[in-house]
């Protein structure tokens, strides 16, 4: 039985609280390939092809940014996947932060410094879990994150002093996750996704694991977030590993109610924890 690729929730002790979390990244690391890539791939055709204003948006002014990151990941894919990617050529028609990010699995979000001020200026977000990629267009790291509860109260100044911290020469990575009731990696709050389903039980929920990379690049000093999902269904969590499984539980079961509302688990978390916590 397949493990889950990451498992941040072991890191949980006591009651819940927001972690950064951030660690040295090798940057042979930067993106990853794996056995869905085709298919989401395909999926991220078609999301942009039927709601490309919720997928992608960038300032007027963006494209030096954008074109460095684009140079960069192309780099990267060249040297690090050749059999795959040793021939890859953008489409010179699209947006460079479109173009690249349609030959990778991972979303996409560029801040750049305006007005002395580090600004999301681009993304390219096929996969949010839950939050609106158009909102946080021209935002500070701390406006993107006022919709989060709880998070700006424990982690504002952290965030702030990393993202300071951060140069070419000190990529970092960290790990997020959460339970969903649907497969669907397409989770806009704007209306564009599919209906969501009714009362799901426990078994038919998901766990979502998101690894976030944070790279500067030095020609125009940009900062690039990506954000690399993987979904795993919580009956193969629970039979992967038990104790994993119970860690997991305890984590959604010590979740604070604003944290709860916020991953939407506030009805769901207690049936959820005893269901993994079962035999």
């Amino acid at each position: 039985m397949q493990r889950p690729p990451y498992e941040p929730w072991r890191e949980t002790s006591g009651v819940f609280r927001w972690r950064l979390g951030v660690r040295p990244l090798d940057l042979a690391d930067w993106i990853e390939i794996d056995d869905h890539y085709d298919a989401e791939i395909n999926a991220k055709a078609r999301i942009m092809a039927e709601h490309p204003s919720t997928a992608f948006v960038a300032l007027d002014d963006a494209e030096p940014e954008c074109a460095e990151v684009a140079n960069a990941i192309t780099a990267h894919l060249r040297h690090r996947f050749p059999e795959r990617c040793a021939g890859l050529m953008l489409d010179t028609a699209l947006h460079p932060l479109d173009a690249i990010a349609r030959h990778i699995q991972e979303d996409l979000v560029v801040m750049g410094e305006r007005n002395g001020h580090m600004v999301v200026v681009a993304g390219s977000v096929c996969f949010p879990n839950r939050w609106d990629l158009p909102s946080k267009l021209g935002r500070t790291m701390t406006e993107v994150h006022e919709p989060v509860a709880l998070l700006n109260d424990q982690l504002e100044r952290v965030i702030d002093d990393v993202l300071r911290r951060l140069s070419p020469e000190r990529p970092m990575w960290r790990l997020g996750w959460g339970v969903i009731d649907t497969d669907d990696l397409y989770q806009p709050l704007d209306g564009t996704a599919a209906p969501r389903p009714i009362d799901a039980a426990p078994s038919d929920h998901f766990l979502r694991i998101e690894r976030e990379t944070l790279t500067r690049h030095p020609i125009t000093n940009c900062v690039l977030f990506t954000i690399r999902t993987h979904q795993m269904a919580l009956p193969d969590v629970k039979a992967s590993d038990a104790e994993s499984a119970r860690a997991l539980a305890d984590a959604i079961a010590s979740m604070p109610d604003p944290i709860a509302d916020y991953k939407q688990l506030r009805t769901t978390g207690a049936a959820i924890a005893a269901w993994l916590r079962s035999h």
